[in-house]
């Protein structure tokens, strides 16, 4: 499935990373182009590249320390992410929040954020802001996982998920 894809693609693949996603796949019938392969960026460093490893390797798992430090070093890399602290969890776990989308959106989050605040409470803000706002603001999709001890993909995909939103060219992920 990767070639017919790839050769459509101006990105180059990451060959190393691809292997091992092919070698880990017990069924191909449960993948698909989307995540068969992954984009090659020359900056910003994949999941292999960070931790040895590719997300899914069989028998491996992510501290959230480490997890952390990856989402760190995408921000670090990449005009496309930015991470920040929100809070401590009840055992004084940091949280925290990882922000994907194009350059311009990231470097005027703040702005987006203060938009969708806006919208929160009909109670202060008018009918015609809210019209206003609509046309003006960008929808922010929250996605959350590992919730409990035992959901340990949802942590391991996530990285995998950050990395292909911050280098893709498909126009899908644009």
């Amino acid at each position: 499935l990767a070639a017919p894809l790839a050769a459509k693609q101006q990105q180059p693949i990451d060959q190393e990373y691809t292997a091992k996603i092919r070698e880990y796949l017990q069924d191909p019938r449960i993948s698909t182009e989307l995540v068969d392969h992954l984009p090659a960026h020359p900056t910003i460093p994949t999941p292999l590249k960070f931790f040895g490893r590719i997300v899914g390797t069989p028998g491996e798992l992510t501290y959230a320390a480490d997890i952390h430090r990856y989402y760190q070093a995408l921000d670090a890399a990449s005009d496309r992410v930015k991470v920040w602290k929100i809070g401590t969890s009840e055992e004084g776990r940091d949280m925290y929040v990882l922000a994907v989308a194009d350059e311009a959106t990231i470097r005027d989050l703040d702005r987006y954020r203060g938009y969708l605040k806006e919208l929160t409470d009909p109670r202060r803000t008018s009918e015609a802001r809210a019209r206003e706002l609509i046309q003006t603001a960008k929808p922010i999709y929250w996605v959350t996982t590992g919730l409990h001890s035992g959901e340990t993909g949802g942590p391991e995909m996530v990285m995998e998920l950050a990395y292909r939103l911050a280098v893709s060219d498909q126009p899908l992920i644009k």
